[in-house]
């Protein structure tokens, strides 16, 4: 039953794609981040949807004869430029081809998304389209499993839908705590009763989600997101109130588990995970020292003949003592080792500077926005631009102990950002070039 759902549905939100290409890009986002074939277990289950909706958005970009007008970015640019450092580094990779070109593969299908997004979305319908696709999957998932959390009284561990980059538990905390800025977004732009009772669900169900995770670097950046809101919140009282509600109904559904676990935070240089992640991150670095230009390519520190002899010479970075690394190879465990050991300190500053372009760009949109003439009709952009910032900041905070920098929700993000900043500068020369138009006639007038 479930497979002839899928695709009744499948075929209908097809003829939309085929319409819009706006639509055609969100539905490819939304399957990918929602993954049809979790939910499936027939005939329906091998279909990729993703590569349907993909071919969709590239045929109907292509065809379409109003295209939105494409600017110079500079996060588009230096996006541009870590792509191709990345091809570089994976045909200059240390290990096996074979086992590298397959990663490479997968994040260059994500950055394809990230150049449509970033060609095609431009006005609010199309953001909020593309943040639809994100709650419809993410924040769907998490609200299923946070009902799970519920119905069980605290005793469900959530994970993530199997077969995806987020089916780990902490990376799908991850995830969740950059959705739920996005899904205050839409709470506030949307007027229907129902569908904001819906949203309001959703943004409870996937905090407790996120604390179902037992992830501690996602009770890390929901902190740093509630602190985050209660600073900027101009209603700090009904803030705390909302915060209290929340905490109160955790505290009746956490079991005691959770706290020994989130009490391993104050004694991390005790706790085994965290050792491990340390010498992680001295592998990681001393690759990088050894090829500070190409690192290894994808995923080739965790190559148990690297590692081990990477292992040698870790006693060359002594600033935080460990113990001696295991027998075994550990994934990096951090956005920004994981860069720096798999494309060298050139990747690693390109990666960086994404990062600071994404916040600057942001600041700039909210900045040039709050002032006349645009501060009394622009909102929408000034209210996307920073719960878009909230959520690159909780993904900066809980990927600095996780290996998401492929993640494809922050690239995703990262589109959507240009988008909006490359939306606002066409704004400003349009206002600028009718006022420079306007002089000139009033400069004639006056000969």
């Amino acid at each position: 039953m479930r497979d002839v759902v899928l695709i009744s549905v499948f075929l209908i939100l097809a003829c939309f794609a085929l319409r819009r290409s706006y639509i055609a890009v969100s539905l490819w986002l939304w399957s990918g981040l929602f993954v049809p074939a979790y939910w499936v277990y027939g005939f329906a289950k091998p279909i990729s949807y993703n590569t349907v909706f993909a071919l969709l958005t590239l045929m109907t970009y292509l065809f379409s004869r109003k295209k939105p007008a494409v600017i110079f970015d500079g996060v588009v640019f230096i996006a541009v430029l870590f792509w191709l450092h990345t091809g570089l580094t994976t045909y200059n990779t240390i290990i096996f081809p074979e086992l590298v070109w397959p990663e490479w593969e997968k994040f260059s299908k994500i950055f394809l998304l990230f150049i449509m997004i970033a060609l095609i979305i431009r006005k609010k319908h199309e953001f909020e389209m593309l943040l639809w696709g994100i709650l419809m999957s993410v924040g769907f998932f998490g609200a299923v499993e946070g009902l799970k959390f519920l119905a069980s009284l605290g005793g469900h561990k959530i994970q993530g839908p199997s077969g995806h980059l987020i089916s780990d538990n902490n990376h799908l905390a991850a995830a969740l705590c950059m959705v739920i800025p996005l899904c205050i977004y839409q709470l506030k732009s949307v007027q229907e009763k129902w569908i904001r009772i819906g949203l309001i669900s959703m943004l409870v169900l996937c905090v407790l989600s996120v604390l179902g995770t037992y992830s501690r670097g996602g009770v890390l950046a929901l902190a740093v997101i509630g602190c985050y809101f209660w600073f900027r919140s101009n209603k700090k009282v009904l803030t705390l109130l909302g915060v209290a509600m929340i905490v109160s109904l955790s505290v009746l559904l956490l079991p005691d588990k959770w706290y020994d676990r989130m009490e391993t935070i104050e004694t991390a240089t005790q706790d085994s995970s965290f050792t491990n992640r340390l010498t992680s991150w001295k592998i990681h670095t001393l690759m990088a020292l050894e090829r500070p230009v190409l690192g290894a390519g994808f995923k080739a520190t965790y190559f148990q003949p690297v590692w081990d002899r990477l292992a040698l010479d870790i006693y060359k970075i002594d600033i935080i003592e460990t113990p001696p690394p295991g027998e075994e190879s550990w994934a990096a465990h951090s956005i920004y080792f994981q860069v720096l050991g798999d494309h060298g300190f050139v990747g690693f500053s390109l990666f960086m500077l994404l990062i600071l372009l994404l916040f600057l760009k942001m600041r700039w949109v909210i900045v040039t926005l709050s002032r006349p003439p645009w501060n009394d009709t622009h909102h929408w952009q000034i209210d996307l631009a920073r719960m878009m910032q909230v959520s690159l900041l909780g993904y900066c905070t809980a990927g600095a102990a996780l290996s998401l920098a492929y993640l494809e929700l922050f690239w995703v993000l990262a589109a959507a950002m240009a988008a909006l900043s490359m939306q606002v500068k066409v704004m400003v020369s349009q206002r600028r070039a009718r006022r420079k138009a306007m002089s000139g006639l009033q400069g004639l007038s006056s000969l």
